[in-house]
């Protein structure tokens, strides 16, 4: 019995995290993987390390370290979580939310490298200071 009530226990707090990082999950994760696959059609990757991970393991490896990541934000989720201190909480939402930023630059740059084959990061560094 109390080894179903833990089960139970886990498998309701992993799917209460994956409720809460869903929007992480569609830009950070999928969006970004997605929307990198295909720009890699129209440029390369400027990160020297997933450049190389890229170019060694293939587009996929990306998807494995994004998995990889998600699996420390979740050890991360359920530390702050259980220390039960409402600035835990605060910093959880605000983690999440710069993640969720984070893909959401990923993809617009992506995008931009796609469809005007300039990067959002190309552009920012010819701005004068």
């Amino acid at each position: 019995m109390h080894n179903t009530a833990l089960y139970n226990s886990q498998l309701t707090n992993i799917s209460d995290f994956l409720m809460d990082i869903k929007y992480v999950i569609v830009f950070y994760v999928l969006g970004d993987f997605l929307t990198t696959a295909h720009a890699l059609n129209y440029g390369f990757e400027e990160n020297d390390f997933l450049a190389i991970i890229m170019q060694n393991y293939g587009v996929g490896s990306l998807l494995v370290l994004k998995v990889l990541f998600l699996a420390i934000v979740y050890w991360n989720y359920r530390m702050l979580k259980e220390s039960g201190s409402r600035w835990m909480d605060l910093l959880w939402v605000m983690s999440r939310k710069c993640i969720v930023l984070v893909g959401l630059f990923l993809v617009v740059n992506n995008l931009m490298v796609i469809f005007m084959e300039c990067s959002l990061l190309q552009i920012i560094q010819t701005m004068p200071i």
